[in-house]
């Protein structure tokens, strides 16, 4: 009896050790499981020409913030038109620094450095909050340096927004270059040229309050609770040297090609207030609400 009750202990010990490492391994097991996989993210930003957040890392433009440090992690939900997406790098977002513009051509080369890539939906590039050229890659993952050449830019002061849209995940990465649009990369006149020059560029420059404009807005793209939203105007019978549109409906957050006043009023950029007889000019903007019966009045100067 008591060789038999010696013999079952060590077996007993051992089979509760068994089970106890097997407890052990199948929670390990489920906590792996239940915990939900980490989101495998691709990173990269647009090196030439500079984007803003290039400008920063390389110390063109200073005090940028956290941006300076990692320019390929401008991150944020797809759908977005401000530069840093609405996400934490909201330096890019402000219009009133002095950002450089870039001498671009009319037929331009882009230059992406990939830090992590991944599996890419498409490449949208927009002009002025218009989109211009889109490049599907349908899934497949870009190396770590390549270029995409856009054709057909047009000519003068302009803004580049460019949208990388990741295909397996809900965000995309943002990037803005300021830029001065030549055929054949002529070096960039200073930022006050007038981006096309007019007729009435060797007369005299009428005065204030000789023309009037009119303008017609639109929402261009929207989403759940906002829309981006583009603005025309148009000089009337004379030429004007300024203008100022009024949109009813609208509560503006960003404006881009004109000065935000208030939440629904843009005035003119430096560049674009003058207009011949019958001319027109377009500025861009991002609004909350619907987009959906939008009104716009036109005041010349």
């Amino acid at each position: 009896m008591s060789s038999r009750a010696l013999s079952r202990a060590p077996r007993s010990a051992a089979t509760r050790l068994f089970l106890s490492v097997m407890t052990v391994l199948a929670l390990s097991f489920a906590l792996i499981t239940a915990a939900p996989a980490p989101s495998a993210q691709a990173h990269g930003w647009i090196s030439d020409p500079p984007s803003r957040q290039d400008l920063c890392y390389t110390g063109a433009v200073k005090d940028c913030g956290p941006v300076q440090y990692e320019p390929w992690s401008v991150e944020a939900r797809k759908g977005s038109m401000a530069c840093s997406g609405g996400g934490r790098f909201t330096e890019l977002d402000n219009e009133s620094r002095a950002w450089p513009r870039q001498a671009l051509k009319t037929n331009q080369t882009f230059t992406w450095d990939i830090v992590a890539n991944h599996s890419t939906s498409t490449w949208e590039y927009f002009v002025d909050g218009r989109l211009h050229t889109t490049i599907n890659d349908n899934g497949a993952l870009p190396p770590k340096r390549f270029t995409h050449q856009i054709n057909n830019l047009p000519e003068g002061n302009h803004k580049i927004f460019v949208r990388w849209n990741i295909a397996d995940t809900v965000n995309a990465f943002y990037q803005c270059i300021d830029a001065y649009i030549t055929p054949g990369g002529n070096p960039a006149p200073q930022p006050t040229a007038t981006p096309t020059p007019q007729p009435t560029s060797t007369t005299p420059a009428p005065q204030p309050g000789t023309g009037a404009c009119t303008a017609t807005v639109r929402a261009a793209n929207s989403w759940g609770g906002g829309f981006q939203g583009e603005v025309t105007v148009k000089a009337g019978s004379a030429a004007i040297n300024g203008w100022k549109v009024t949109v009813n409906g609208a509560t503006i957050t960003q404006a881009w090609s004109s000065t935000l006043s208030g939440s629904d009023t843009l005035a003119n950029a430096g560049w674009n207030g003058r207009l011949a007889a019958g001319a027109s000019t377009t500025a861009g903007f991002i609004a909350s609400g619907s987009g959906s019966g939008l009104t716009a009045t036109c005041t010349a100067s």
